[in-house]
């Protein structure tokens, strides 16, 4: 036999033998020595059984409870004999023991990234700092500002709030250009922001917009807000302001430069037809609008007799005189060699649409060139919308028409594209007149 069962079968045994003895009749001829020996025997064995079986694995299993009381996860309890209830304790105990010390190190290791997070996040707010006007770190899900308040009150006195809806709304009205006042709230909304961020994995956005000054004066900056963290606190993000002043000037100079005739500094024949299509399929539908394509006459002689730098100076002066006929609104480009293309929005009636043809036919006669005995002069083809056409290019083939018939007819004259040769000669007046009442 093993285990305990042994040791009770020889405790049973000898308390046995030392009864019998006691209600025996010999028990006379036993010895007062034999029947102590006996006695401490069975003790001994008693005691034996009870701190290897009861008296051990309880303290044992004590001593394991404490030391996992004090912190030392790793505390295990032991016993091996399968049929004992200590073991089936200690099975139980040390998986429980298992269980807490794997989530206790699992604890650990969340604990030292959210430390190295933070670290991470003041190194990067340091560098922040040193590269941009102002940073902020909030919380998008509470509306409320953790850092940064102070450097924004710096730069703007007028803020007064931790709330980051506040923020935004104070800062779009009083420091923000009007013309960017919705584009930046749009973006920086912060109902916008939780979902954009919350729909997608986009981790920054950014806005460039002009900022009004305390000194009225506008300046070009850089705005972008960066998620920082989703936990179940809420999500926060931190925002920073570049000044982008120096490189947006540049930029849109270069623009600018990309959609200029480099000559006349009046718009290039790309240009021109992008803002002309952008402008009929936008607000320009509903209106009443004149293509008017006009060409300096004998150019070639100009430039053959002349030299090409006064033909540079007829072309400069052509530009620079329809800029100044022609309101900002309007459309004044240069599309080829010595062919202007002006685009009248909105013309109001046939007399102001007349009145402004005969003052380009005119403004020919104001070029001034090194010989001022030269005269120059151009014509001019015209077509309207929408009853020529509802698109750029038919506006402009039909303009091109008509210019073809002016300079056909003897030049220096206009005339407005009716729809066949003959009918091209018919002035504005009798155009309008043919199309508002096309039974005469």
């Amino acid at each position: 036999m093993k285990g305990k069962s042994f040791w009770f079968l020889i405790l049973g045994f000898s308390l046995s033998e030392i009864l019998t003895a006691l209600l025996t009749d010999g028990f006379h001829r036993i010895a007062a020595e034999s029947v102590i020996l006996s006695s401490l025997v069975s003790l001994v064995l008693l005691l034996a059984i009870w701190y290897r079986y009861v008296d051990k694995p309880t303290s044992d299993f004590l001593d394991a409870i404490n030391r996992a009381m004090r912190g030392d996860f790793r505390a295990r309890f032991s016993c091996y004999d399968e049929n004992d209830n200590f073991h089936r304790l200690s099975v139980s105990f040390n998986r429980l023991m298992t269980c807490v010390e794997n989530q206790t190190e699992e604890l650990k290791e969340s604990r030292r990234l959210q430390i190295q997070l933070y670290e991470n996040e003041k190194i990067y707010r340091s560098a922040l700092e040193l590269t941009c006007e102002r940073i902020f770190e909030a919380d998008l899900t509470h509306n409320r500002l953790i850092y940064g308040l102070e450097g924004y009150q710096r730069a703007f006195s007028f803020l007064n709030t931790e709330m980051f809806d506040d923020m935004i709304h104070s800062i779009a009205d009083h420091a923000v250009y009007e013309e960017d006042q919705e584009k930046f709230f749009q973006t920086f909304d912060r109902r916008n922001l939780l979902e954009t961020f919350r729909a997608s994995q986009i981790p920054e956005i950014t806005l460039e917009y002009r900022q009004r000054l305390p000194s009225g004066t506008l300046k070009w900056v850089s705005s972008s807000v960066i998620r920082s963290g989703n936990s179940g606190d809420g999500l926060k993000v931190i925002g920073y302001v570049k000044n982008i002043d120096e490189r947006k000037k540049q930029e849109l100079e270069i623009l600018k430069q990309s959609r200029k005739d480099g000559l006349t500094g009046i718009y290039n024949k790309s240009f021109t037809q992008t803002l002309i299509e952008d402008f009929l399929a936008g607000t320009g539908k509903s209106g009443r609008h004149a293509a008017i394509m006009i060409d300096i006459d004998n150019f070639k002689r100009i430039n053959d007799t002349l030299g090409h730098i006064q033909g540079d100076t007829a072309l400069s002066q052509v530009a620079q005189k329809l800029s100044g006929l022609f309101r900002c609104s309007d459309i004044v480009g240069r599309i080829g060699g010595d062919e202007f293309f002006v685009f009248m929005k909105d013309y109001s009636s046939s007399d102001t649409l007349t009145e402004k043809l005969n003052a380009v036919k005119n403004l020919f006669g104001e070029i001034r060139l090194e010989d001022s005995s030269y005269r120059v002069s151009g014509s001019v083809g015209v077509s309207l919308y929408p009853e020529d056409g509802a698109e750029y290019r038919e506006l402009y083939k039909k303009a091109d028409h008509a210019l073809y018939y002016s300079k056909a007819h003897g030049k220096n004259q206009y005339h407005i594209y009716v729809g066949n040769t003959a009918e091209n000669q018919k002035d504005v007046s009798s155009k309008m007149q043919m199309i508002q009442n096309p039974a005469t």
